[in-house]
């Protein structure tokens, strides 16, 4: 199984993690979702690196940070993607209460998941998403979730 499920980019994480206030386990819960650690790698939606990042998000997060005008080419450096990604995360969970609100909006869209909130078809107090619309993002918050309690049952259970 840990074969299947690395520990990769270990200081990286750990940095991330601590500095953002994200489980490490979610965090390379996504990584292997979204890159399979192939820090090269670049997706048709124009995301790039191991946390899949797009240009346009990037740049808006560099205004959260000491960092300006970082070119996107630095997205496919581990520790800038990690940073990037695991920051995102933390954006994220300051509007959303649970996991796959904030999964949903990582791979969606932060005003796709808004919609959605405010639909009592789809969420029935504004806080969880009853349903995810998107075949897509529902199989992505699925897949991270379920990587997630791997990766927490494999190493960091305690």
């Amino acid at each position: 199984m840990k074969a299947f499920y690395p520990i990769k980019y270990e200081i990286e994480v750990e940095n991330a993690a601590e500095n953002y206030g994200v489980e490490k386990e979610l965090i390379y819960a996504i990584i292997k979702c979204e890159s399979g650690f192939n820090q090269e790698a670049h997706s048709h939606a124009d995301a790039i690196g191991l946390m899949q990042i797009t240009p346009d998000t990037f740049k808006w997060l560099q205004l959260y940070t000491k960092d300006k005008n970082l070119s996107v080419e630095n997205l496919k450096n581990p520790k800038i993607n990690i940073k990037y990604g695991t920051l995102f995360i933390s954006i994220l969970r300051k509007q959303y209460s649970n996991d796959e609100a904030v999964l949903s909006a990582y791979n969606a869209g932060e005003n796709v998941v808004k919609r959605w909130m405010a639909d009592k078809n789809l969420s029935s107090d504004g806080k969880k998403l009853d349903f995810i619309p998107y075949k897509e993002t529902r199989n992505y918050v699925k897949k991270v979730v379920s990587t997630k309690k791997i990766y927490k049952k494999l190493y960091f259970k305690k």
